[in-house]
């Protein structure tokens, strides 16, 4: 029986009761938008930043049920099609002539119900994961971000093979075929390859975890937001998120500032002018470092006589900060107190300069008096 046919027995009733469903489903989805996030709250089952998320995923499910209610409506009252011939009812064909693939309403709907219970399912494991091991030390957010993605991308590769096999395709021909595909477009596809396996490797390896601040190859720092499957999205210290290919965080040389310790050493560099106190300005250094509040003061700052310059004398005084995203305003405050502390003590900043030495070639010229005669 065709779709056509069943509409054409459609009635008031069928209609009536379609419209009961959706008024149900609006005022559940009303009550989802009002009240789920703070009893997810109270429960302390809301994510960071997935409320929404669970909220759409929760929709999708009743919308699912909600949507066989509504079949089930259309079917109501009537002795010559039910609810599993309006399933069967077939839409369209994909595939070849001799193993064509017949989509119905049910294979639609079973697609559906595989993916939206994927869904849940890594919902699911992302509470649990997240609730696990918030407490255990050794778990970072980048660790607890990598269970998490490893979890979803293995869920949802289960989820595909059950919907390909529910649609009675061979998975095993299937296989065979895209092999062939594969070595066809492989080629032109190098890179899109590569940026996936390194994306693999990012999510196994760990060198690189969401939350680590990074330096690039250009200089650039940026802190790791999110690391998908071929790319990793980067926030740079001007607040733009930057796309970057995985396999350039695998190839290039990535300064991880965060991997070791969650302390970072940097440095500032001060001339001063020839004559100056070097003693007196190695304490006032060391003091101007010390006062600024985010700044280790258990770990050593060192103050450094780095060089003889041109015209400066030249010092590095380095030290220790766990809040390395805010490293430039750090440094920018340490120079504004070096700058105000060298003019209470009279600390010269020199500029380049050079002495020029002007040397006058004199000529002692014996002037010859020439005769001079009258005519």
């Amino acid at each position: 029986m065709k779709l056509f046919d069943y509409i054409d027995e459609i009635n008031a009733t069928n209609i009536i009761l379609v419209c009961v469903v959706v008024v149900i489903w609006l005022l559940i989805r009303r009550l989802i938008n009002r009240k789920l996030e703070p009893f997810l709250k109270r429960k302390d089952w809301l994510l960071p930043g997935k409320g929404k998320k669970i909220k759409t995923l929760l929709k999708q499910v009743l919308f699912l049920m909600f949507f066989i209610f509504g079949v089930k409506a259309l079917s109501f009252g009537h002795a010559n099609f039910s609810f599993k011939g309006i399933l069967n009812t077939q839409l369209f064909n994909l595939g070849t002539v001799d193993t064509p693939i017949p989509f119905t309403f049910s294979s639609i709907l079973f697609i559906l119900i595989v993916f939206v219970f994927a869904r849940f399912i890594v919902t699911l494991c992302r509470i649990f994961i997240h609730r696990s091991t918030k407490t255990r030390a050794w778990i970072d957010e980048g660790r607890r971000y990598t269970f998490i993605q490893v979890t979803k991308y293995f869920i949802y590769t289960i989820a595909i093979i059950v919907a390909i096999q529910g649609l009675g395709v061979d998975i095993t021909l299937l296989i065979y075929g895209s092999t062939a595909l594969f070595v066809g477009v492989g080629l032109g596809l190098q890179s899109v390859l590569g940026d996936m396996f390194s994306g693999i490797i990012l999510l196994f390896d760990g060198s690189i975890k969401v939350g680590d601040i990074v330096e690039l190859s250009d200089n650039e720092i940026a802190k790791v937001q999110n690391i998908y499957i071929r790319t990793s999205q980067l926030k740079t210290i001007d607040g733009k998120f930057v796309i970057v290919p995985n396999s350039r965080l695998t190839k290039e040389n990535v300064t991880n500032l965060t991997i070791s310790d969650k302390a970072t050493r940097f440095h500032v560099k001060i001339s001063v002018a020839y004559g100056t106190d070097t003693k007196k300005l190695k304490e006032i250094l060391y003091e101007c470092a010390l006062q600024h509040p985010l700044v280790e003061k258990r770990r050593n700052i060192i103050v450094l006589f780095d060089d003889f310059g041109g015209y400066a004398l030249e010092f590095r005084v380095y030290f220790w900060v766990k809040r390395t995203w805010e490293i430039l305003n750090i440094k920018s405050d340490i120079r504004y107190i070096i700058d105000q502390r060298f003019r209470e003590n009279g600390i010269k900043i020199p500029f380049p300069q050079r002495d020029l030495h002007l040397v006058s070639d004199q000529r002692n010229s014996d002037t010859e008096e020439l005769p001079f005669s009258e005519d």
